[in-house]
């Protein structure tokens, strides 16, 4: 890992896994918005915090949610824990794949109004909060 690229969990594992998906997601070209998305959040140039916090992402990130938790509010308690344990395996897969730096994911033209935000979100579990 290099000291370069934000950091995403203050968990090895975790951070590989949460990065690994976001260069999978920057290589999306069926959505270019959520690829944009990504590759701003690989740069270090926004937070998942100041992307709810400033919906400049709203409108790709609504329908994606909502299906989300239409799905899941219809798992029975065994079905989420099933669910859980092959989502954590699959990070696991994930974080333990080998990222090919030379597809480094291309910076966004996308602007936010506060250029100078910057958060600390290494200790911060995504799933938790």
């Amino acid at each position: 890992m290099t000291e370069d690229r934000p950091r995403f969990s203050a968990d090895p594992v975790q951070d590989r896994a949460r990065h690994a998906l976001l260069v999978k997601l920057a290589a999306n070209t069926r959505n270019p918005v959520m690829a944009e998305l990504a590759r701003e959040l690989l740069a270090g140039n926004v937070t998942p915090r100041r992307v709810v916090e400033s919906q400049l992402y709203a409108g790709a990130l609504e329908k994606p949610v909502d299906d989300f938790a239409a799905w899941y509010s219809g798992l029975s308690k065994s079905e989420k824990d099933a669910e859980a344990a092959k989502g954590e395996n699959a990070l696991r897969d994930l974080a333990d794949e080998q990222v090919d730096e030379s597809r480094k994911p291309r910076t966004s033209r996308r602007q936010f109004e506060d250029d100078e935000y910057i958060e600390d979100f290494s200790e911060r579990d995504w799933l938790d909060e």
